[in-house]
């Protein structure tokens, strides 16, 4: 199987989703401070978490696929 038709993990997506909202909400939260207002809502910092969780979960995906590709090639050598 190739790089180029190898299906994405279900996991892999959710969490690029969760990364790309989570940047989006960081920058949201970040430009009034360029206006010189300085409270900005409790929710919109709270979002501001979802990009790191979003990125260990689209790492943690990628990894787990990786092992079970490199378990299964063993196998196959094993085999």
């Amino acid at each position: 199987m190739t790089p180029s038709n190898a299906r994405r993990p279900r996991a892999f997506t959710v969490g690029v989703a969760l990364f790309v909202v989570g940047l989006v909400a960081i920058v949201v939260d970040v430009l009034p401070f360029f206006d010189g207002r300085h409270n900005t809502a409790l929710w919109l910092n709270l979002l501001c978490v979802l990009a790191p969780i979003g990125f260990i979960l689209a790492v943690w995906s990628v990894l787990r696929a990786g092992r079970r590709e490199q378990r299964e090639a063993v196998r196959r050598l094993g085999a």
